[in-house]
């Protein structure tokens, strides 16, 4: 068995060298969980761990705890800071117990339960928030909850923690009855050092040897162009903040990538001091009364920014219309059913202002915020009474698409802006709702967008492999694009995805709270990068600054405490995560196919002329060596350089681009770096390698008794240079069993790699075909163990163009 193991890797190198490209998806060895004893963790660590240590041991003692899991999963959700019954007063203030500053910091939110919380404007944190509301979540009657504030770092100790409320009505009242912190994922009574450590730093860097096809680009998607436009974007649009920042941006070769206008308070309040606002009409209750876009400026910010901007494509979403046309309280803004054509009139109305006054609007416009989860889409709640909230959902978003397309056809409109990516869950009931979304909007969306989050437990993925890992980068991405792109071609309604924000849920400012999120942004956008066929635009949940929350750690600028006007670029400095802009700066080219044979390991290779340029991602549980010298001795390289971000010593450390040794340039667990491959002249291409993925109709299958049947039609099979049959899978406890696969009766043996030593699989395996093996109608026999769901299966396949 471990002979044919062997033979099987050496065929996959062989396969992959000889057409230019290999990318594997599955898994590598075990690194076992280590304890807090047995390591080294950073000072950070060693003050989160007081932290944690004083949560558990000190303060939540005596106080109601909510817990959540099982054994080693078993965590704290919920803690309740005060059990007090008060009335509440515009303005009055809560002090919390001494010691809720110090632990609020593990918590991602804070709410109330009550009475009247629906007359709450909103609140004001004390130390960490006291001129600016933190966003709320929830606000309803009886239950009102809001983000945790960003903890300032300061060697200090925090002041007392406060709240103090503000009313809409400056009269009202509401009663108060508790305080309570909401945890992200549950809190592990077990300190968890990952975070803190240098992974795999206690072993030797392993060897992995990368080659590049310089004698072929590889096109995808109809294009060799890497298209760096799509790529490279952060969550701003033109015209928000000052021209300073702007110019910064376009120098780092960055574009406007995706904003949000909501309707309330954007037009229904406004910005401005005594601003004229938007009405319901008088005669027709419920609807906005649009004369009020004869008089409103709808295209102040695009005529503010910078030349370079002024005509560039970036996304928007729409959210929170009008009070009078939504569903109370509950949706963020929801339109009613009833009122469905009035707010699609609204964005229509809203859209032409803007192209009116403005000159132009967003190429992108997203119909409903995050439409997906039911704090966002007030239907959903409604589902269990036999309301239909996806039905609604779908038709809403035909309704704003026939309402704008009819003002503006040039402008594309799509959704559902998904907030919750988690498909298999409900087994697979939100992949179903999915692909009705895809099924009832076919003919009136002109794209589907989808947003991905990691959360702390992505530190360290590979890991906590077999200890819960519930997040996207160790497969789990590929393998929900490759359903959603298989039901698109189901049922004959394949359009581009936006990726419309990607990051962390982690709210800090720690080096590990940086981390993570520069982390997160890095690996997607490598998986991202490598789909062009598939991804019209990424956008990372990254900001220049935040006006309305100064200390977020997703700003690249926080404000300068020497100074109380904060506005252009000389009142901020640069923060921590503003290296991503340097990574990244100008990596551009055309693409190049790329070898190697390791797991959990992403690449992807350019060249401009004057150097081939490799962006690569570690997402395996040990640091490597990248040998290159094959390729540098092919082209006469000049020099190797490398640009580095990571975590080493307890720091996220930038490394400007510095001379490496061509064959042992290193990258850590969970790094992603740039390197550069000097050239002494142009490389003289032979030709072209298209790759395309055909996939099977079936997605979501589950284990049956016998083996279940996929077939996949290819045009003009004997023109294909290589092929390779990716199979994702899904199983709670792992693909522990060989899959049995028989492509047009042919035996295929797939690679389970680690896939076994998960707590929950799901990712996609691959094997190498033999071209020759390939039908124009090609039927593929699974079987796979019980409990396991087949998820989708494609052949991937490269063919020389002419």
């Amino acid at each position: 068995m471990k002979t044919l193991a062997m033979n099987v890797r050496q065929i996959r190198i062989a396969v992959a060298m000889l057409c230019g490209v290999f990318l594997p998806i599955s898994a590598s060895r075990s690194i076992a969980q280590h304890s807090t004893d047995a390591v080294t963790i950073s000072a950070e660590g060693e003050k989160q761990k007081a932290i944690h240590d004083y949560l558990f041991d000190t303060f939540a003692e005596s106080r109601k705890t909510v817990y959540q899991g099982n054994g080693r999963g078993r965590g704290l959700k919920e803690l309740t800071i005060l059990e007090q019954t008060q009335q509440i007063h515009d303005r009055d203030e809560i002090e919390l117990p001494e010691g809720t500053e110090r632990v609020a910091g593990l918590f991602r939110h804070f709410g109330f339960h009550g009475a009247d919380l629906d007359r709450i404007k909103e609140v004001h944190v004390f130390p960490f928030s006291p001129d600016v509301a933190p966003p709320r979540s929830v606000q309803v009657k009886d239950f009102y909850r809001v983000q945790m504030p960003s903890i300032p770092n300061s060697d200090e100790p925090p002041q007392r923690m406060k709240i103090r409320f503000l009313m809409k009505d400056k009269d009202s009242v509401c009663r108060i009855d508790d305080l309570v912190f909401f945890a992200q994922n549950a809190i592990s009574p077990d300190f968890d050092t990952i975070p803190f450590r240098d992974l795999g730093s206690e072993f030797p860097r392993e060897r992995v040897v990368v080659n590049v096809d310089t004698d072929h680009e590889l096109s995808i998607g109809g294009t060799s162009e890497l298209q760096r436009d799509r790529w490279f974007r952060m969550h701003e649009t033109p015209g928000v903040v000052d021209q300073s920042f702007e110019q910064w941006a376009s120098d780092h070769n960055f574009l406007p990538g995706r904003g949000a206008f909501k309707f309330n308070p954007a037009l229904t309040r406004g910005w401005k001091k005594d601003a004229e606002t938007l009405q319901e009409q008088k005669d027709k209750p419920g609807a906005a009364d649009l004369t009020f876009f004869d008089r409103y400026d709808a295209g102040e910010r695009q005529r503010k920014t910078i030349p370079a901007w002024q005509h560039e494509p970036y996304a928007m979403c729409f959210n929170d219309w009008p009070e009078f046309m939504s569903v109370p309280l509950v949706g963020r803004g929801t339109p009613r059913v009833e009122r469905f054509d009035d707010a699609a009139e609204l964005a229509a109305a809203y859209v032409v202002d803007q192209i009116k006054d403005g000159g132009s609007t967003a190429a992108w416009w997203e119909v409903k915020n995050e439409s997906s989860v039911q704090s966002e889409w007030a239907h959903h709640w409604q589902e269990k009474q036999g309301i239909d909230g996806w039905g609604l959902l779908a038709d809403f978003h035909n309704r704003v698409a026939d309402a704008v397309h009819s003002v503006a056809p040039e402008v594309k409109v799509g959704g559902p802006s998904s907030a919750y990516m988690q498909l298999q869950a409900g087994d697979f009931g939100l992949y179903q709702n999915q692909a009705r979304f895809i099924k009832e909007t076919r003919g009136k969306l002109d794209f589907f967008s989808h947003r991905f989050y990691e959360n702390a437990l992505m530190l360290g993925a590979h890991e906590r492999r077999g200890l819960g890992y519930s997040n996207y980068l160790l497969g789990r991405y590929e393998a929900i694009l490759d359903m959603l792109r298989a039901e698109m071609h189901r049922v004959d309604n394949v359009l581009p995805i936006l990726i419309t924000e990607t990051g962390s849920l982690q709210n800090g400012r720690q080096p590990s709270d940086n981390w993570l999120r520069l982390y997160a942004w890095n690996a997607y956008l490598t998986k991202s990068m490598q789909r062009p066929d598939q991804i019209e635009m990424f956008v990372p949940f990254i900001f220049l600054h935040m006006a309305w929350n100064p200390n977020s750690g997703d700003a690249a600028f926080a404000p300068k405490e020497d100074r109380e006007r904060h506005r252009s670029f000389e009142d901020f400095e640069p923060t921590t995560i503003a290296h991503y802009f340097d990574l990244w700066k100008d990596f551009d080219g055309r693409r190049l196919p790329v070898a190697f044979d390791r797991d959990w390991l992403d690449v992807v290779a350019v060249h401009d002329g004057s150097r081939i340029s490799l962006a690569v991602t570690n997402m395996g549980g040990r640091q490597i060596a990248i040998d290159l010298s094959d390729l540098a001795a092919k082209v006469s390289a000049t020099g190797v350089m490398q640009t580095r971000l990571n975590y080493s010593g307890g720091e996220v450390v930038f490394a400007p681009e510095h001379s490496v040794d061509v064959a042992a340039v290193p990258v850590d667990v969970n790094e992603t770096t740039v390197i550069r491959i000097g050239l002494p002249k142009p490389i003289e291409t032979s030709g072209t390698l298209q790759l395309d993925r055909i996939y099977a109709s079936e997605t979501a299958v589950a284990t049956a008794s016998g083996p279940s049947s996929f077939q996949v039609r290819i045009d003009d099979p004997k023109s294909i240079r290589f092929a390779k049959l990716i199979v994702g899978i899904h199983r709670g406890g792992g693909v522990t069993e060989p899959l049995d696969v028989k492509v047009n009766e042919t035996p295929i043996t797939v690679d389970l790699g680690d896939a076994g030593e998960f707590s929950e699989f799901f990712a996609p395996l691959d094997a190498p075909l033999s071209p020759s093996t390939l039908r124009s109608t090609n039927q593929i026999m699974i079987t796979a163990q019980d409990g396991a769901t087949i998820t989708s299966v494609q052949i991937v396949t490269h063919r020389k163009l002419p």
